[in-house]
């Protein structure tokens, strides 16, 4: 099964390890304590095709922005994720977006979803579901709001980053083998055009040849070798004196 690395992304205190908590461990944590960095390793089955998801939990606060760095060179997946209930965080959320894309250089490298987590606390909402929505298509990538105490919508979001990622890989698998047969077309046209090239100059050659061979027997004949043949000299008679 294909190996497929996971990074959560975001400021701390948005809910990112609870996440990961209950995709992993299918439970709540209520608590709050500051991530340095983990990594836990998930079999999943998404419209049923396996794989394995090593998800990294990163660290929100700047202090451990080298940890954070190594992570983005090496996921194939992000999972950007803001509180809707705190608007410094969506801020957050979009200078490491920045980041993410200067790491990666650009959006053919990477698959991504934008979450807005803490729906269970709508009632305090700091940033607007349009919001969230307008960066996610900025970021060109799904969104989606959640909580991290609802089980399925958690799992719903790492399906939606999985079949993003599989997306990305078929297109770049179909563009690759596209270029690699018209390469072959173009090699095999050239090299048909180079035979009859070749079969084209060899008949001409030959009957160069062949006129050349013709007039050489033609001009070895004696001039006017048409005309009737000459008779033979007669000759003289002599006269005996008796």
């Amino acid at each position: 099964m294909p190996d497929i690395p996971v990074v959560l992304l975001g400021s701390g205190a948005v809910g990112k390890s609870c996440i990961a908590i209950q995709y992993i461990q299918g439970h709540f944590v209520d608590r709050y304590d500051a991530t340095i960095e983990d990594v836990y390793r998930k079999p999943v089955e998404v419209d049923n095709t396996p794989a394995v998801l090593t998800i990294v939990d990163t660290a929100g606060q700047d202090a451990f922005g080298a940890v954070r760095d190594q992570y983005l060179k090496r996921g194939q997946g992000f999972l950007l994720i803001y509180s809707i209930a705190d608007s410094e965080s969506f801020q957050n959320l979009k200078r490491i977006y920045a980041q993410l894309l200067r790491t990666k250089g650009d959006h053919s490298q990477m698959s991504c979803i934008v979450v807005g987590n803490k729906l269970d606390l709508a009632a305090q909402r700091a940033v607007s579901y349009d919001e969230g929505k307008m960066f996610a298509s900025h970021a060109k990538c799904p969104f989606m709001e959640i909580s991290a105490k609802n089980r399925g919508q958690v799992e719903e979001a790492f399906a939606v980053l999985v079949r993003s990622i599989r997306d990305k890989q078929s297109a770049t698998s179909s563009s690759g083998g596209a270029g690699g047969a018209g390469a072959t077309s173009a090699s095999t046209s050239a090299n048909a055009a180079g035979s009859g090239g070749a079969a084209s100059g060899g008949a001409s050659g030959g009957n160069n040849s062949n006129a050349a061979n013709a007039g050489n027997k033609q001009s070895s004949q004696p001039a006017g070798s048409s005309a009737k043949p000459q008779p033979k000299p007669q000759k003289k008679k002599r006269c005996t004196m008796l």
